[in-house]
């Protein structure tokens, strides 16, 4: 064991080395995130009865989880330098690492290049390429990252054309269905559309297809598209984001991705064609200095053309109040539904946390947050696809399960 450590060790000094080199005469950042803890449980059907929750607890075809007390162990961190200047352009370079659920899982998660003042008049736009997280929209306490494009790609960024910033990219992810063939997605995007002092607009439109879409069945899904318009509100209280999606296909279920839930982004390689719309609304509400509330509001209507589609409904809220700078009590209530198409039946969730928390100021977005949390779960489970993403939804039978979980973690950001 402590030979394989040194091994990783060594591994990650000889990667970073090189920025160590040029942080004596370049621009250097550091960046991470990470999330850690333990989560005891009741159920001892859960993780073959060891008393530890080794899942997020959610409904079953759910998308997303209530995340407070009810979240997997994650580290990520990174640099970003400088490495090429000459006058107004430069070229620099990011590197970034992450785990998995267990302490010794590294893996390079990002590895991109963009280039700086490349286009004359365009001083903000860049061109890049490489394995980046893009662009990426989420609603932070139900922990889904609902425009979720992240992979190997190319593109322009933050081209300016006037009332908007312009953005296009081109990656190559790999289909989450069938053979899991190759896929070319094409994403483009105006943002910063600004509608007043304190509003604005971003529409995005995004289009994958097969790079090999031969097929002897012909009712396969090789393509799919998707229209996204999302509407963020800032006013003296806190703020608002309204995001609406349409998705066509293989893209029917969106470009969601989500903590210890199937990723469904790219369904091509199955059965798949229909059409799905979806909303999401949430914010923060500031009462006042020692009181604040995040809210969340979440709707999915996924129909396909074999009824193996779905409705999916999530509301809740978190509200925290702040005892002193650094002392604050949270409690979030959460509930989601999933009805399948088919007619198989509904599942739900109802989720109640309090926690404690200890964090480097007031409010629901000050970290590092030190926490100690017990919760209160009711998931009913009448349908399920067999452990598989694209099955057949059928009548289960699983029944109500009511458990009780308790733990700490610390949450923390830079």
């Amino acid at each position: 064991m402590k030979q394989k450590a040194l091994v990783k060790a060594l591994g990650l000094a000889l990667t970073l080395a090189p920025f160590a080199v040029f942080s004596a005469v370049e621009n250097v950042t550091y960046f991470g995130y990470a999330k850690w803890g333990n989560i005891y449980t009741d159920n001892n059907e859960h993780n073959d009865g060891k008393g530890e929750l080794n899942d997020v607890i959610r409904a079953e075809a759910g998308y997303g989880n209530f995340r407070l007390g009810n979240e997997l162990n994650w580290w990520e961190a990174g640099v970003k330098a400088d490495i090429w200047r000459d006058g107004d352009a430069y070229f620099d370079t990011t590197l970034y690492l992450g785990s998995g659920d267990a302490w010794g899982d590294v893996s390079t998660i990002q590895l991109w290049s963009a280039g700086h003042g490349l286009i004359e008049g365009q001083e903000n736009a860049k061109i890049w390429a490489g394995e980046r997280f893009y662009r990426r929209h989420e609603v932070h306490m139900i922990d889904i990252k609902y425009w979720d494009t992240s992979n190997t790609g190319i593109g322009l960024e933050d081209y300016d054309v006037g009332f908007a910033n312009a953005h296009v990219a081109w990656f190559a992810p790999s289909s989450n269905g069938g053979d899991e063939r190759t896929l070319h997605h094409f994403d483009l995007r105006l943002s910063d559309i600004a509608l007043s002092d304190s509003a604005d607009l971003t529409l995005g439109f995004n289009y994958i297809t097969e790079h090999n879409s031969t097929y002897d069945n012909s009712n396969i899904t090789t393509s799919g598209s998707m229209f996204t318009a999302s509407y963020r509100q800032g006013w003296d209280y806190g703020s608002n984001t309204f995001v609406f999606q349409y998705g066509t296909d293989g893209l029917a279920g969106g470009l969601m991705s989500a903590e210890g839930g199937s990723d469904r982004k790219y369904s091509t390689g199955e059965e798949h064609d229909g059409s799905s719309w979806r909303i999401f609304n949430s914010g923060d509400l500031n009462v006042n200095e020692d009181f604040q509330v995040m809210y969340s509001i979440a709707y999915q209507d996924k129909n396909l053309d074999n009824n193996e589609g779905e409705q999916w409904f999530s509301v809740g809220a978190r509200p925290q109040y702040a005892w002193n700078n650094f002392m604050s009590t949270a409690v979030e209530i959460g509930y989601e539904t999933v009805d399948a198409q088919n007619g198989a039946g509904t599942n739900d969730m109802f989720k109640a946390t309090v926690a404690q928390l200890f964090q480097a100021g007031k409010g629901v977005w000050a970290r590092p947050s030190f926490r100690i949390f017990a919760t209160y779960s009711d998931s009913n489970t009448e349908w399920d696809r067999s452990g598989t993403t694209y099955g057949k939804a059928m009548h289960s039978g699983t029944g109500n399960v009511e458990e009780v979980t308790f733990g700490f973690n610390v949450e923390t950001w830079w």
